[in-house]
């Protein structure tokens, strides 16, 4: 966020979520989706935004009505894991750092695309990881963490992403 800049609902500092909430489409784009291609009747991808949804419209405005591929795209948003039914793309907000850890572990292994924007994210085994870099948002992917939930992401996402592994002291395989 540039200084002097006014907006009439302020954003979290964690990062620009009009920006990231176009991302999250967009990465959604680049990953073989093993689970829905073999869902028979599923034609949906569906996106979840666990805790505090920082996207607000901006989420909705980038994902609704704007199909991957064959399938269309739905959003659920929840407090808790559970309420959110069947994920895809689940993005865990910054509102759950202190539990984080827990719902890593909870998908972990399952075809689910984590994302988050919280330090150490993909580190800890998410996924993507969103990181403020020079005024704009860059990303990191955590290899480890999706050949384990089975998603093989485009050569030309990770092309664009700086590419981390599993931190060794806190995950096992």
């Amino acid at each position: 966020m540039m200084a002097g800049s006014s907006l009439t609902s302020p954003l979290p500092p964690a990062g620009n979520y009009r920006t990231e909430a176009q991302d999250l489409h967009r990465f959604a784009e680049f990953v073989d989706w093993p689970a829905v291609e073999n869902a028979g009747a599923r034609r949906t991808i569906n996106f979840c935004v666990l805790g505090h949804d920082p996207f607000g419209a901006a989420l909705d405005e980038s994902i609704l009505g704007h199909p991957i591929g064959p399938w269309s795209t739905e959003i659920a948003r929840g407090k808790r894991l559970q309420d959110l039914g069947e994920c895809d793309v689940l993005f865990v907000s910054p509102s759950e750092t202190a539990s984080q850890a827990k719902i890593l572990e909870q998908v972990r292994g399952a075809e689910v695309l984590t994302v988050g924007d919280t330090p150490d994210f993909a580190s800890s085994g998410g996924i993507i990881q969103f990181v403020p870099e020079d005024g704009r948002v860059s990303f990191l992917i955590n290899v480890d963490a999706a050949k384990r939930a089975g998603l093989t992401i485009q050569s030309s996402l990770l092309a664009l992403a700086r590419i981390v592994h599993d931190r060794r002291d806190k995950l096992g395989d």
